[in-house]
């Protein structure tokens, strides 16, 4: 099912998004790299632009992209693994990112975050500063929690908080998260008979009775915590659509003024 936007009095079209995009999305069942998912969702952010969209991406995927190319010892602690694995991956992740978007002659830059940035006036201005030199310039932003330094009260809960946290900071006018499900269900995505609910007003918490426990295989969050940022960012007027990333064209439905996933509004959206 498709829920047409302009029926929801949302624009077709946004001047600006928050994107962000899955660790079940950006890799395989094995854990490593799909180079060709990413190459396609690449495409897809490369046509908004083109469309006049000034976005910015926030990408999991490091620790995966990590874990491809090293292998820890298994008696490495697990908070220090992870570490290790973020910062040789990061490297390989955002050396995919720059070839793939030179491929459409754009640049992007990386941007480092951990929950510490945004609660300190200082940091979250020199961030906000930064974002909004970087789509002055037309740069696309790569942001990723810094899971080098991110540790216990440092850490955000998953990637979905920071994009939230990153929508509300920059005031965007969507907030559009991807993972490996087309939204939320009415039942278990999987089980026959089980319903999309393509809208959901951020004020309803009888949803959260159709939410599932289990969490996909490398991320994180789940259900629970997309619906949880998603309704803090809609009452903060910024629509949230989620949606599965390996959809083909996805994000061009974006273009159309449809979503083939969940909408999540509060009705009080900025025009």
């Amino acid at each position: 099912m498709e829920i047409h936007l302009k029926a929801l009095t949302f624009a077709p079209m946004y001047r600006n998004l928050v994107i962000k995009v899955g660790t079940n999305v950006l890799t395989r069942p094995d854990g490593r790299l799909d180079v060709t998912n990413i190459s396609h969702l690449v495409d897809q952010i490369a046509a908004l632009k083109a469309a006049g969209i000034s976005l910015v991406l926030v990408s999991s995927g490091a620790v995966g992209a990590g874990r491809e190319i090293f292998t820890v010892d298994e008696q490495t602690e697990e908070v220090a693994s992870r570490q290790v694995l973020s910062a040789i991956g990061q490297v390989r992740l955002m050396e995919l990112y720059r070839q793939l978007f030179a491929g459409h002659n754009l640049l992007c830059a990386q941007v480092l975050a951990t929950k510490g940035d945004f609660r300190d006036d200082l940091h979250a201005d020199n961030m906000l500063n930064c974002f909004r030199a970087l789509l002055h310039d037309q740069i696309v932003p790569v942001v990723n929690e810094n899971d080098v330094v991110a540790v216990t009260e440092l850490m955000f809960t998953d990637n979905d908080e920071l994009a939230g946290l990153a929508a509300r900071m920059l005031q965007v006018d969507a907030l559009v998260i991807l993972s490996s499900v087309d939204g939320l269900f009415d039942g278990p995505p999987d089980a026959p008979g089980s319903q999309l609910i393509p809208l959901v007003n951020a004020a309803d918490e009888s949803v959260l009775d159709f939410i599932q426990d289990e969490k996909t295989s490398f991320g994180r969050g789940g259900m629970a915590t997309k619906i949880r940022i998603a309704s803090r960012t809609a009452q903060n007027g910024i629509p949230v659509m989620l949606g599965n990333g390996r959809t083909p064209h996805v994000l061009l439905s974006l273009l159309e003024g449809k979503w083939p996933g969940t909408v999540v509004t509060s009705g009080n959206e900025r025009s």
